[in-house]
């Protein structure tokens, strides 16, 4: 693959090679996102500049029609100016499962890289392109590369773990020691449909894991019970060093009203019910479908975690559970509250909601917004772009508020609601603008949902 170069540059790669095998098995990691199908890197220096690394797996769920047109996207970017890095050279091994996909250089001249996935059951890796003359790294002129092989094949967790080997020119290769490393964990969803039968009539419903695989999944009518399970790894250490968010999210038709109808739902981790924020009910995004999303942060894992771990160990075995194990169905209806925290369904960001001790129809009511980070719990630094709407029982905008700003994460807000009832709130996060980062992070936007109740 690679052409003849100088002994001394051979050297060189050598060194990168072996360098690269010791870090597989040493692993430095720059920064973990577990349960993300899109992510912008926290900088690594890079010569005398801070770069940071966006990537990107598109589209972020499996279905059959989608498998044929995967991509894995790269860019290298000066943290400070947006400026793109040009001439780099990635090494790129991506892992599932602890499997080694792929191991290979690429090399892009305008800097982003753009790899097209055939996935294929085959077990072997084929490039079609280009090689630059220089390392040999697989090139286009545009920066767009196909492979066929086992890559993006099924839906959950990829590991990939992308090297820098030079940038500015083909001819500057970093030292082994000074290479820059990114480590990215992406999730590809997975889409589930099946029709379940319920009163003697026939149901579509679909299930989106946003995490890893859909498996064994049930429906029992008598119960009106809906139980899945998703491959999990539940080693605590792996779960406490990782930022790490779990989304599930469940279609069901509005004409199945003994879900439909309901304002609450018993849903069940690995025995561990779940509650408040970690249930989001959206009646008004599709017109025939009634979603319910389950959404874990770091905390929520944590928890289900060293119970697993401590029943485990009480009872004299080193097995710990493999899977996440999902239960849900529809609970007593009980008296709907004010929400007061909300998470995301995609982009991992928690927002606490402060409001006034009661809301008044026809009067100002005080809303105070905090946002943090529901992967890792810790707060955010930088500005907050979203929008506010709130609908009534109807599905009724009421309110809208656009383009927002939380600096340094927190707003205050004063909205007005016309009479006595309960409505939803939805918050759009459209981007977080960094300090001394050119332009906002779109990777983690996404809409929280909640309930207000206006007396």
């Amino acid at each position: 693959m690679s052409p003849k170069m100088s002994f001394l540059c051979s050297i060189q790669i050598i060194a990168f090679f072996i360098l690269f095998h010791i870090l597989l098995i040493n692993p430095i990691h720059y920064a973990f996102s577990d349960g993300l199908f899109e992510e912008r890197l926290p900088p690594a220096s890079v010569g005398d500049r801070e770069a940071s690394l966006y990537t990107k797996i598109n589209p972020p769920v499996l279905t059959s029609d989608s498998k044929e047109n995967s991509f894995f996207e790269l860019k290298l970017f000066d943290a400070k100016t947006d400026e793109t890095i040009k001439f780099v050279s990635y090494f790129i091994a991506v892992e599932k499962d602890d499997k080694l996909l792929m191991r290979d250089l690429f090399h892009s001249p305008t800097g982003p890289l753009k790899l097209k996935i055939n996935p294929t059951s085959s077990e072997s890796i084929t490039v079609f392109g280009s090689t630059e003359p220089f390392l040999g790294g697989w090139t286009s002129e545009t920066g767009d590369i196909t492979i066929n092989g086992p890559l993006l094949l099924e839906g959950g967790l990829y590991h990939f773990a992308i090297e820098i080997f030079g940038i500015d020119s083909p001819r500057n290769i970093f030292t082994p020691e000074n290479a820059p490393r990114f480590d990215s964990w992406l999730s590809v969803g997975d889409v589930y449909r099946d029709d379940i039968i319920d009163s003697g009539k026939k149901y579509n419903i679909t299930l989106i894991s946003y995490y890893d695989q859909i498996q064994n999944f049930k429906y029992d009518s008598q119960k009106s019970n809906i139980s899945w399970i998703m491959p999990f790894n539940w080693d605590l250490k792996r779960i406490q060093d990782n930022n790490i968010f779990v989304h599930e999210e469940i279609k069901i038709p509005k004409t199945l009203t003994k879900f439909s109808e309901k304002n609450a739902f018993d849903a069940v981790v690995n025995g561990n019910p779940l509650v408040g924020r970690s249930i989001a009910l959206d009646p008004f995004t599709e017109e025939n479908n009634f979603i319910i999303h389950l959404l874990l942060n770091k905390a929520d894992i944590i928890k289900i975690a060293e119970k697993i771990n401590n029943d485990a160990n009480t009872n004299s075995t080193n097995n710990t559970a493999s899977t996440m194990n999902f239960t849900l169905s529809p609970a007593e209806q009980k008296i709907v509250e004010t929400t007061s925290e909300v998470v995301s369904d995609v982009g991992g960001i928690l927002v606490n909601l402060n409001w006034d001790e009661q809301i008044l129809p026809n009067q100002d009511t005080n809303l105070q917004l905090r946002f943090s980070d529901a992967l890792s719990t810790k707060e955010i630094n930088g500005d907050i772009k979203y929008d506010i709407i709130i609908y009534d029982k109807s599905g009724n905008k009421i309110i809208t508020k656009q383009d927002l700003i939380a600096r340094n994460a927190t707003d205050s807000q004063v909205l007005k609601f016309p009479s006595k009832g309960i409505y939803q709130m939805e918050v759009h996060i459209k981007g977080i603008t960094y300090p001394d980062v050119a332009t906002p992070d779109q990777t983690r936007n996404g809409i929280a949902r909640g309930t207000i109740v206006v007396s």
